[in-house]
């Protein structure tokens, strides 16, 4: 048995003997005294209709506004990161994505296979860093297959944003933070009803981080845990250890950064059974810089501008048995990034590239309340279209490295919620039916692929179960299909890269089909908040057929391209014969406030998850089988800590979150050997003070032990930073 797995039934082993311990205890305190701060229900919507979290055999991980404000954070990626058990691929200049259960992290295209909403519908960006911090009132990540609810690209979970609704009196806020390398924060939010019918949200928030980030140095838990070296595998020489120690305490040039973002709802109650909501968002951020790889130094810095704009309009209601829900919404984000420099040399800037991506669909949902029963049923339709345009000046478009395309889908889906041996039982048997058509499209100046449409079918089933075996001890298994269709760069792309009349290039697949996977998982729950306790361990499996990965060919004899140049690398797509993910989650609360009647919180937490196989598996043309790591994926990643609040103004929390061993290629070494990176832990701090119920003081400090670490090597994130800041609320 491995370290990590030994670690994980350790703590589970642990908590069942806090169980038997606490127990005992429990059965001593008076059930009526405990304070609502611990026992108060959560409800979930990651499943497309709100019920209690403990009700469900998913595994759900809730980030809640308490989370939020203990979080130092620049963005909803950090918030994600350091609260949940997912990997991350994350850049210094509000880029970077999310993965769930060993598929690897994606920020760019809208083929995911993690899905990412605002409010159960298509969030309207594929990087999470653009959405808007102020309005989030919570964030689900729902583990596991979700493609019987949500179509296409939720094939390891989805993240679900939750925005503030707010009623009855008007209740606002303001902050102001000022930190580490001037880096300054404002903002607000309001929200309650503004007569007996009409409620509303207004948030803004702007974030600059004004001077150049330092990397750490001191490095305290690098040495503990030896996370110095990196590793080069090679294909025909032995592997090589190197110092992963670059960049140690160095100013990292080009990572300043600054946007602005804010919301507005309203909404109106038109009857006692319906009402109507309308909600906008916007988020922009300009002269974002982004530094080269720091292999590079400053050779190959860029900026770019970022503006994302979305709004929804839903109404709601009620008809006897029917909770009726129809929403309508539209999103646009553009993406401009400027080349700054040529070779080292500063030059006059210009737009070197930009993307235009839009969203528009329907939601039309009908969730039947049959006795303790629920049935949801809708329709969903999606149309989601890319353009890019490449330039080499100012004023010349070059050769896209992919064709402008589209992507319709037609859906319909039913869920069920049933619940048998007096609510013991637990069945969510789910069903989802999608048509989806893919539509590339002809491209100024790209001429390697021949255009067209191609329309396919999906059946996406799913059935889940959980068991009460005694009031706190749950048993719980899903199962579930999912799928992704390929993107267009994988279908019809074209790049080409290299120089000294050597080139690598990258071309798209035509023949490519539907990725689409099977995972199961099955696990045990122990909720009591009564006892102060909560725990699961769930393990899961996943075999994805049809993996589209990529295959490089490499030339002994010349081949030439149709100006001269060699190439000596050939780069497809393919769909791989299948990919293998297996892995054990687990999570444990314990509040010490359970002892005293919830007089006090002292909470300690963890919650990890343990890749124990993730490969793809590819079948040459000549039948041979190669094994390869499934990239940006670790081994072992794990949040923990423990929080102190009295419950009269005080709260402090320590933080950190182990990230093991990834996998990826290195493209700065020209014989692209596979690299593993090492491991890395970062601790983060929070200490606040309300006084008078109003005025709150705090101070979050992130990477405590100023560690030098990466979540993409050769992009090094911030050393130790501090963050002072002040709100109001009234």
């Amino acid at each position: 048995m491995n370290l990590r797995l030994s670690i994980i039934l350790f703590i589970f082993a642990v908590i069942l003997f806090l169980v038997t311990v606490q127990s005992g205890i429990a059965q001593q305190q008076v059930a009526d005294s405990i304070r609502s701060y611990q026992l108060k229900e959560t409800v979930v919507t990651a499943t497309r209709s709100s019920i209690e979290k403990e009700r469900i055999p998913q595994q759900i991980d809730i980030i809640s506004q308490r989370d939020i404000k203990q979080t130092s954070f620049i963005d909803a990626i950090d918030l994600v990161k350091k609260n949940s058990s997912v990997s991350v691929l994350q850049y210094p200049g509000l880029l970077g994505g999310v993965s769930i259960r060993g598929f690897r992290p994606q920020f760019s295209g809208i083929n995911q296979r993690t899905l990412l909403l605002i409010d159960g519908r298509p969030a309207g960006t594929v990087n999470l860093a653009t959405i808007d911090p102020g309005s989030i009132e919570r964030i689900e990540v729902l583990k596991g297959p979700a493609s019987a609810l949500y179509g296409a690209q939720a094939m390891g979970g989805v993240v679900n944003v939750i925005t503030r609704k707010s009623t009855d009196k008007i209740h606002s806020s303001l902050l102001a933070d000022y930190g580490s390398y001037s880096s300054l924060r404002i903002g607000g939010q309001t929200g309650g009803n503004l007569t007996e019918k009409l409620d509303f949200d207004l948030s803004f928030q702007s974030f600059s981080r004004n001077d150049d980030y330092k990397t750490g140095k001191d490095n305290w838990l690098r040495n503990a845990l030896h996370g110095g070296t990196a590793i080069k595998y090679y294909i025909k020489q032995p592997a090589t250890e190197i110092n992963d120690s670059r960049g140690d305490g160095i100013r990292r040039d080009y990572t300043q950064l600054s946007y602005y973002s804010g919301s507005l709802r309203a909404g109106y109650q038109l009857t006692s059974n319906w009402r109507l909501d309308v909600r906008g968002e916007r988020f922009l951020a300009r002269g974002i810089e982004s530094p080269s790889d720091i292999e590079y130094g400053n050779t190959q810095p860029s900026t770019k501008d970022i503006g994302r704009a979305n709004g929804e309009v839903s109404l709601a209601g009620t008809m006897g048995i029917h909770q009726l829900s129809l929403k309508g919404y539209t999103a646009q984000e553009t993406s401009d990034n400027y080349t700054l420099e040529n070779n080292g040399v500063k030059i006059p800037p210009y737009r070197s590239y930009q993307s235009q991506s839009s969203w528009k669909g329907i939601q039309v949902k009908d969730v039947l309340k049959l006795g303790i029963h629920q049935l949801t049923l809708g329709i969903d339709y999606t149309s989601v279209s890319i353009q890019t345009h490449s330039y080499s000046n100012d004023t010349t478009e070059t050769r896209p490295y992919s064709p402008n395309y589209a992507l319709r889908s037609t859906a319909i889906y039913a869920q069920g919620q049933f619940f048998f041996l007096s609510n013991r039982l637990t069945v969510t048997p789910g069903l989802r039916f999608d048509r989806i058509t893919f539509d590339v499209k002809t491209t100024p100046l790209l001429t390697t692929y021949t255009p067209g449409k191609e329309t396919n079918p999906f059946l996406s089933p799913s059935l889940g179960a959980q068991y009460q075996i005694i009031e706190p001890l749950k048993v719980h298994a899903t199962i579930g299909r999912a799928f992704v269709t390929p993107d267009a760069y994988q279908v019809a792309g074209f790049s080409q890269s290299g120089s000294n009349k050597s080139v690598a290039i990258t071309q798209g697949n035509p023949d490519l089909t539907n990725e689409n996977s099977i995972t199961w998982d099955a696990g045990i729950r122990f909720v009591k908040p009564a006892i102060g306790l909560t725990a699961d361990i769930t393990y899961f499996s996943t075999v994805v057929q049809d993996r589209i990965t990529s295959r490089t060919t490499r030339y002994t004899t010349p081949e030439f391209t149709t100006s001269g140049d060699t190439v000596k690398s050939r780069t497809t797509y393919v769909n791989a014969n299948k990919g293998e993910i297996r892995g054990l989650e687990a999570e444990v609360a314990y509040d010490f406030g359970a002892l005293k009647e919830y007089a006090y919180s002292l909470r300690v937490f963890a919650n990890a998850t343990s890749i124990s196989y993730a490969k793809e598996i590819t079948v040459a043309t000549d039948g041979t089988t190669t094994r390869k790591d499934i990239y940006n994926v670790a081994s072992l990643t794990m949040n923990y800590g423990i929080e102190y609040n009295n419950l009269k103004g005080a709260s402090l929390r320590l933080s950190g979150r182990y990230v093991g061993h990834r996998k990826d290629t290195d493209y700065n070494d020209l014989l692209y050997p596979e690299i593993q990176y090492p491991v890395f832990m970062v601790i983060d701090m929070a200490a606040s003070y309300t006084y008078a119920h109003q005025h709150t003081i705090s101070l979050l400090v992130n990477n405590l032990t100023d560690e030098n670490y990466y979540e993409k090597r050769g992009y090094n994130m911030p050393g130790r930073n501090f963050t002072l800041r002040y709100s109001f609320t009234f």
